[in-house]
């Protein structure tokens, strides 16, 4: 089977970044004995084409960068026909990009066009809401969605589709491409950890309202209350302004003096974090897909966090960490004091946490899934 993937944002990705979902599931695409290659975009650069090596086959990905336009941020390739003739089935990236919908919706009907799709609406999203509700009057056509099949990256995403006339949505979450970490899982590092004095929460990503900070300070201080030895370790970017906002508002609650700052760490470094945390936190208000708690479980961190897209397939609440359904910040500091007081709780949820990631959300899983919905339409 040949199989293409395309990126149809008008943004021009890096693809060495360590985690691109294209090239895992491409390579995962290839392992499993099909020809799989991208498309992304290239602005008004020239057409060219790049090789990227596939681990376990001698079958490396080709990546097409396209020559294109951005309308409103959405990708158009005017070169695009002859390349998606050369291919079985073509999988496309969100249902409201122009050039995913003109696939998907037209020409579907001469050959597989497969939806994979992570945005969903929520109060913290206006903008793409707006975006989505013109892109539904005057291109979504419900009927045609019905014919269509679609993988969602979360259970959310898949109930955002479904509102939007698409029946078959198949939730299937994000996979971690393994062979990108520069470190590999150790089982030792939990017991390790939990053994330690003290107990060490570790929040990594942008510093940002979205990320919701100002919230995760409070719940340091709740959860200092009762747990005396309690640090944070806070890895990450944001606006001088919201940042330094947010450190004041620590002061104030009287935490600063439990928090490690660190505004960057080199990704060939950051296992050693998951590694001598003991639990990860992220009480965001909105996630496509939380690709830091995939890589958190993976390197065996319990997790606490909210309920975003992403910890609904992820997190089993209870068993490889916690997941809370509002911001209460005495909610959060009870999950954390119960955990600090149970080293054995440490090690069995990061244990069980790792083994959900190996199980479910490496690339090569994942691929399957999507694999045996192409064969049953070609």
């Amino acid at each position: 089977m040949k199989i293409l993937i395309l990126r149809t944002f008008a943004s021009v990705l890096n693809p060495n970044n360590y985690n691109s979902q294209e090239i895992g599931l491409a390579r995962a695409f290839i392992r499993a004995g099909h020809r799989c290659d991208i498309v992304y975009y290239n602005a008004s650069d020239a057409t060219r084409t790049q090789t990227v090596e596939t681990p376990g086959s001698d079958t490396p990905v080709t990546i097409y960068w396209m020559k294109g336009y951005s309308v409103y941020k959405n990708a158009i390739f005017p070169g695009l026909k002859k390349v998606i003739e050369q291919y079985d089935v073509l999988q496309v990236a969100e249902y409201d990009q122009l050039t995913s919908w003109w696939l998907y919706c037209h020409y579907g009907t001469k050959k597989p066009v497969f939806l994979y799709h992570g945005p969903y609406g929520s109060d913290f999203t206006k903008g793409y809401n707006l975006k989505c509700k013109v892109f539904d009057t005057f291109f979504n056509r419900p009927g045609k969605n019905r014919a269509v099949t679609a993988f969602a990256k979360s259970r959310m995403a898949a109930e955002f589709l479904h509102a939007k006339g698409f029946e078959k949505v198949i939730p299937v979450g994000v996979g971690l491409d393994t062979d990108t970490l520069k470190a590999p899982y150790e089982p030792n590092a939990r017991p390790a950890a939990a053994a330690r004095e003290g107990f060490e929460l570790l929040y990594i990503g942008v510093l940002e309202e979205r990320r919701n900070i100002r919230f995760l300070f409070e719940v340091l201080a709740k959860a200092a209350e009762q747990v005396p030895g309690l640090r944070l370790t806070l890895v990450g970017k944001g606006e001088e302004a919201y940042r330094d906002a947010c450190f004041a508002y620590a002061k104030e609650l009287g935490v600063w003096d439990r928090i490690e700052y660190i505004e960057r760490v080199p990704q060939s470094e950051v296992h050693a974090l998951y590694k001598r945390a003991n639990l990860f936190v992220l009480p965001t208000r909105y996630e496509i897909f939380g690709m830091v708690i995939l890589e958190a479980m993976y390197f065996g961190q319990p997790v606490l966090t909210s309920l975003n897209g992403g910890s609904d397939l992820l997190v089993e609440h209870g068993r490889t960490g916690y997941v809370c359904e509002g911001f209460d910040a005495e909610e959060y500091a009870a999950h954390i004091a119960a955990l600090a007081a149970d080293p054995a709780l440490q090690v069995s949820m990061g244990e069980a946490a790792h083994e959900r990631i190996e199980r479910h959300f490496v690339w090569d899983e994942i691929a399957p899934k999507m694999l045996a919905e192409y064969e049953k339409v070609l």
